[in-house]
């Protein structure tokens, strides 16, 4: 449960601050892992953010009257299996006002746009295996610097706009992210289109994965205790300015990704997960298929067991890991991975 506190500041404002979170660990099993000398071997090891990633982080607001709000929020992202962070607040550490008819604003480091808007239509809630495991985790992450608005929602329909400054002298293009995303849910039926461009030191589109542009579409619609996803994104990066990388040793200059999954909820415990994802890269990068099977069991609002076995299926020079950004196969070779565990909220 999160903790709360509250205090008046005048008679006519109170201030409220929350703590939340939750911890993720379990095991985690991955077969032929490439070795330098040119074989294969497999990884058993413990596991920490493969089904979501163990954070805790601070929410406040105060009402200034009026409708409008000052709100705040700090939230890190850490490793269950070695209690360590990347750095303090490296999820979320902005401030800014909210007004109930019009939306809010947020200044500084944020979670982007194609983390929360991909969530929303990813079968598997952008677990390792899911929407970022073929695109080398292109969606998921924060984005410093940055400005981001959320609107209120009108008659179903929602829009979000963010824009990360690069801070450098003579190049507003420099490492600058621009994106903005619409949406329109009404109980069953749920729609998001989105686009997002990162730019490198140079503000230019010169990674497929790390500087490039992206249009991503997708949704979900519920038909008793089942929901359907569906969705479409194309990566691209500029063709006279992409380097090759070790994501992207052949140069390719688009990743286009289509993918099909369900949700099926058996009872109020047991939740049962079904997707394949498919890409396919130009300029020789070959393709990759992945499918993925799920369960999440539910011992409370708070506590629930998870388990997700996946399968990576490498066409051409194609070496997707089973699990995002993990270690990959040898090229055009098949891999598989499990892992278990438990999921704390409070």
């Amino acid at each position: 449960m999160a903790a709360a506190m509250g205090f008046s500041v005048s008679g006519a404002h109170a201030q409220s601050a929350t703590l939340y979170g939750r911890v993720v660990a379990g095991v985690d099993y991955v077969n032929h892992v490439a070795t330098a000398n040119g074989q294969s071997n497999d990884a058993l090891r413990f596991g920490s953010n493969q089904w979501g990633i163990s954070m805790w982080g601070l929410k406040g607001d105060e009402d200034l009257g009026g409708g409008l709000h000052a709100v705040f929020n700090l939230e890190n992202m850490f490793t269950a299996g070695t209690g360590v962070s990347d750095g303090l607040f490296n999820r979320y550490a902005v401030v800014g006002l909210s007004g109930s008819s019009w939306g809010t604003i947020l200044l500084g480091r944020a979670m982007s746009l194609t983390d929360g808007e991909g969530w929303a239509i990813d079968p598997t809630g952008m677990q390792a295996m899911g929407l970022e495991t073929l695109v080398y985790g292109r969606n998921w992450g924060p984005r410093s610097n940055a400005i981001t608005f959320n609107s209120a929602k009108f008659g179903g329909f929602a829009f979000r706009l963010q824009t990360g400054l690069g801070n450098e002298a003579g190049n507003f293009r420099a490492n600058h992210q621009l994106s903005g995303s619409v949406s329109y849910t009404d109980g069953t039926l749920d729609v998001r289109a989105l686009y997002e461009e990162l730019r490198d030191a140079n503000g230019k589109l010169s990674s497929l994965y790390g500087a490039s542009r992206e249009y991503l579409v997708g949704g979900s619609y519920k038909i008793g205790s089942a929901k359907v996803y569906a969705g479409y994104s194309l990566i691209a990066s500029s063709g006279e300015d992409t380097i090759a990388d070790a994501t992207n040793p052949t140069a390719s200059t688009r990743n286009q990704m289509e993918w099909l999954g369900v949700n099926y909820q058996v009872n109020v415990e047991l939740q049962l997960i079904a997707a394949v994802y498919h890409a396919n890269v130009n300029h020789g990068g070959g393709s990759g298929t992945l499918g993925v099977i799920g369960a999440n069991y539910f011992l409370s609002k708070r506590t629930n067991l998870y388990a997700t076995f996946g399968s990576m299926f490498n066409g051409g020079n194609a070496a997707f890991p089973v699990e995002v950004s993990d270690a990959p196969p040898k090229s055009g070779r098949s891999q598989q991975g499990a892992y278990a565990g438990v999921v704390h909220y409070f």
